[in-house]
């Protein structure tokens, strides 16, 4: 049961109308959580098997993710076209592998899979009708075990759901108008007043890169250390200078929808000089994400019908009594019996109350006041 249960939430994911982009965060979670693997990334790919983007839980330091581009990504013996390419043409759909004693001794293994853990990982190739997408990578420790049969079919299950949330288009636009609310992947990145990279986590980098709305490849890897600012936090630096030099006026601050989601970005000064132009500038980014991406993985842990979550999404996104009834392929007053019944089950009053509840249960905002 717990399996069916796990299998359904992502489909759920997969289904909510999310770019892809976007969704994949709780996606992999989700993924990995019902395989078993510590950590997971999705690469896209074009028809020539070149990575056009990635996302991962682990991430390289821009160090080594340049020297991985540089030196291993088109590499004689570990190319990720040529591979991604036989494993494309392969007739198992799954392939499992863990480094032997030789890999072990390469400097792609000591310089890249020991930095993200990876000894034993299990590939899918996740395509469409017209080909495919990309490819989804688990990963393990070298004191874990390897993956197993099951594992390897576990993966398989999902591949069709995880095909359907990457074939969405990327969109700055979220299903229905849900709203966002805020996630826990937050960054600082420290910039001189002419806007350069002084100083930041991989995660910070990789944080203010995606709010740039960056494809990330060999191409446009990740921003790094004495890299320029994009376009819109370098004018966030400028606006601040100029806010500073005036005198008044609150730090500036810029929402961003990109394909990977909602980004709050925040400019302020790490001095009590104003007029000390070696002064630091700290960017503060913070990730949101969808509404009904929240509720999603909310109501994963909560003792909901099957039905009663659908009815919920779709009161999220605002959806009137009559166009749940049409999506739930039910009559009005059916439809109208479940939504009674995702209530009594929350005890909640109304729509607003109901939504709340589900996402304050998995403590992501504070209950309804007059809770009991």
């Amino acid at each position: 049961m717990k399996n069916a249960q796990a299998l359904a939430h992502i489909r759920q994911l997969s289904c909510l109308g999310v770019a892809g982009e976007a969704v994949m965060p709780a996606l992999l979670k989700a993924v990995r959580e019902y395989v078993g693997a510590d950590s997971a990334a999705f690469f896209w790919v074009d028809a020539r098997g070149e990575m056009t983007n990635l996302h991962a839980e682990r991430v390289l330091p821009a160090p080594l993710m340049k020297l991985y581009f540089e030196r291993h990504y088109d590499g004689p013996d570990l190319s990720f076209r040529e591979a991604f390419r036989a494993r494309a043409r392969s007739t198992e759909s799954v392939i499992a592998a863990s480094a032997d004693r030789s890999l072990e001794r390469t400097s792609y293994y000591n310089e890249i899979l020991r930095h993200l853990d990876a000894h034993h990982i299990l590939y899918a190739v996740i395509r469409d009708q017209a080909g495919a997408l990309g490819q989804l990578s688990l990963y393990r420790p070298k004191s874990a075990a390897s993956f197993t049969t099951g594992e390897r079919a576990a993966l398989n299950d999902v591949r069709r759901y995880v095909a359907h949330a990457v074939g969405r288009l990327a969109t700055t636009t979220e299903a229905g108008g849900a709203g966002f609310v805020d996630t826990e992947d937050e960054g600082l990145v420290l910039s001189d007043q002419n806007g350069r990279v002084v100083h930041a986590s991989t995660q910070s980098l990789m944080l203010l890169s995606k709010a740039a709305d960056a494809v990330l490849s060999r191409r446009s890897p990740p921003l790094a250390a004495g890299d320029v600012l994009p376009p819109f936090a370098a004018a966030l630096v400028a606006d601040l200078v100029s806010v500073l030099r005036a005198g008044a006026g609150s730090p500036p601050a810029n929402i961003r929808d990109t394909r990977w989601g909602r980004f709050s970005v925040r400019a302020y000064l790490l001095s009590d000089s104003p007029s000390d132009a070696r002064s630091l500038v700290g960017l503060q980014i913070r990730r949101m994400e969808s509404v009904i991406v929240k509720l999603a993985q909310a109501m994963h842990h909560l003792n909901l019908s099957p039905q009663q979550r659908e009815v919920a999404l779709l009161l999220a996104q605002g959806h009137s009594n009559p166009e749940i009834a049409t999506a739930l392929n039910v009559s009005r007053n059916t439809a109208i019996y479940h939504i009674k019944q995702l209530f009594a089950r929350l005890d909640a009053h109304d729509r607003g109350e109901a939504l709340q509840r589900i996402l304050a249960a998995h403590q992501l905002v504070p209950a309804p006041s007059g809770a009991g």
